[in-house]
């Protein structure tokens, strides 16, 4: 096992032994190429939005939707409103 690179500037500044070299690897550049899985999409609204959602949830005709997919289904009827395609495909 390596020494940390502290350890080993004690020990040489001890005279115990000669400085160690450590490498350490060079940061990644760039972006990756491919696009993520997933994205935040979020927002700051007042609590009795928080709520109306969570109302929005316990209705019976809900039929067991999350919030994420009834989220989903809001984008989807946003974006059918300005003629744009309806990104959401319903995954949990």
């Amino acid at each position: 096992m390596k020494k940390s690179t502290l350890a080993a500037g004690l020990n040489a500044a001890a005279g115990h032994t000669a400085p160690a070299v450590v490498s350490t690897p060079a940061p990644a550049t760039g972006r990756s190429k491919t696009p993520p899985a997933t994205v935040l999409i979020g927002g700051h609204f007042s609590p009795e939005v928080r709520r109306a959602l969570l109302l929005v949830q316990a209705e019976p005709k809900n039929t067991g939707r999350n919030l994420k997919q009834l989220l989903g289904e809001a984008i989807n009827d946003l974006c059918a409103k300005y003629g744009k395609p309806q990104p959401y495909s319903g995954e949990a």
